[in-house]
């Protein structure tokens, strides 16, 4: 499900993309959420109870994406000598996870485990 630019402006309170970089960082995001709820998160979220709090990842991983574009890793730069530090505390996909956990945390959809196959009867996550 496309996230709009609308979305990102009016309800969720975005200003640091462009609306000329939205949906190229917005595809990207939606994929890396996609691929982190391991395909659960495809398709239509219309109605789904966790449709906001996933578009709001969506946005959060957006500004990342673009942050980490601009920066590409480095912490500092300095021309006089030549020298760059680069920030090697996490990795791009785990700082994308870690938002994607603040807004799908409680909802399943990061869950990677095996499931009985009636999880909306009993809820059982062992076999």
């Amino acid at each position: 499900m496309e996230v709009e630019y609308s979305f990102y402006i009016d309800s969720y309170g975005g200003h640091r993309i462009s609306s000329d970089n939205w949906t190229r960082l917005e595809i990207k995001a939606e994929q890396r959420l996609n691929g982190f709820t391991r395909g659960r998160c495809s398709g239509d979220w219309s109605g789904k109870p966790w449709e906001n709090s996933a578009k709001c990842a969506v946005c959060e991983m957006a500004e990342l994406l673009l942050t980490d574009e601009k920066t590409a890793g480095k912490t500092s730069e300095n021309n006089d000598g030549y020298s760059v530090s680069f920030d090697t505390a996490d990795s791009i996909d785990s700082r994308l996870y870690k938002i994607a956990r603040v807004y799908l945390g409680n909802t399943g959809l990061l869950y990677a485990g095996v499931r009985c196959g009636h999880d909306h009867k009993c809820r059982h996550y062992a076999l």
